[in-house]
């Protein structure tokens, strides 16, 4: 009788063990489950549309100084992989910021910064790196693509003082395949008959032209972008780092394979009321507000953030 009560009053204890053993078990599952699910490993399905992912695109302020440190010209790139385009917006050194005063002379008085500065809060676009481009630099890229075929609209002819090698002589209609010196004077010789408002046009157009040229041969293009880049940067007032270069080359040579012609160039609009003084109209400005909104692709900017949309 007594061994009976003894082996009867172990059972409840044994009962006790196994439900703290559940219960622990349990708990452990709980906690290791929340921690999956918080580091993503496992996704319920909920908040696919706010996921946070990489802006795809990347703005890049260029800035053309010359020997005598004085601003030439300047070029805004937009790369937009989801949309398949290269948006590049010309931008004249005569153009007025809100006080009237020209972009050549904030770049006197204050500096490449400023100018940055200043045409990101009149195109609305916030740049991810500037640089400025030497005369040398801009000329070797130009040649390094193989430059253009361009045919003016109009008999576009210059007699330098320097050398011959300068001179510009180009029949109206005619197609000619310009080098990039005969490109970069074409951006800053008074040639024509509209004034600087046909140089900041040309540029975008070379612009344009070039980059196409550059995606009709993709090899040559791959080989050379780090060539690129340490041209730019070499001797160059920049923030734009090796780091993100590799980055944004990345989706370059992604878009390479695509064989696109993405290069689009959005000539600004607006008044010269004389030959040194510039003013963008609004519509032009929203304008380039709407290029931001359609070439996000499958992303929308808010807030320096991006969420991925529906699909």
């Amino acid at each position: 009788m007594a061994q009976k009560k003894k082996r009867k009053s172990q059972a409840p204890i044994a009962l006790v063990y196994f439900v703290t053993m559940i219960v622990f078990l349990v708990i452990i599952g709980l906690v290791a489950f929340y921690m999956l699910k918080k580091t993503g490993v496992i996704d319920d399905g909920k908040n696919k549309t706010d996921a946070v992912t990489e802006n795809p695109t990347y703005n890049t302020f260029f800035a053309r100084i010359n020997s005598k440190d004085v601003l030439v010209e300047m070029l805004v790139m937009r790369v937009a992989p989801d949309a398949q385009q290269i948006v590049v917006i010309p931008v004249s050194a005569f153009t007025v910021n809100e006080s009237g005063q020209t972009l050549r002379e904030v770049y006197e008085s204050q500096g490449l910064k400023k100018v940055e500065n200043t045409v990101s809060d009149m195109l609305g676009i916030e740049f991810n790196n500037y640089a400025t481009v030497s005369n040398t630099a801009f000329e070797t890229i130009c040649d390094i693509i193989g430059g253009i075929a361009y045919a003016p609209d109009e008999e576009l002819y210059y007699l330098s003082q320097d050398n011959d090698e300068n001179d510009i002589s180009l029949p109206a209609g005619e197609l000619s395949q310009l080098s990039g010196r005969q490109i970069r004077l074409l951006c800053q010789y008074p040639v024509f008959s509209d004034g600087r408002g046909g140089n900041m046009k040309f540029l975008g157009t070379a612009m344009e032209s070039l980059i196409n040229n550059a995606f009709q041969q993709t090899a040559l293009t791959k080989d050379n972008l780090d060539n690129i880049y340490n041209l730019i940067t070499g001797n160059s007032n920049t923030d734009w780092t090796k780091e993100q270069f590799i980055q944004e080359k990345m989706k370059i040579r992604d878009m390479l394979d695509l064989r696109l012609a993405p290069g689009k160039a959005m000539i600004p609009d607006g008044e010269w009321t004389d030959e040194t003084h510039f003013k963008m109209n609004q519509e032009f400005i929203d304008s380039v507000k709407q290029m931001l909104t359609d070439t996000a692709g499958s992303y929308t900017e808010k807030d320096s953030s991006y969420t991925e949309k529906d699909k």
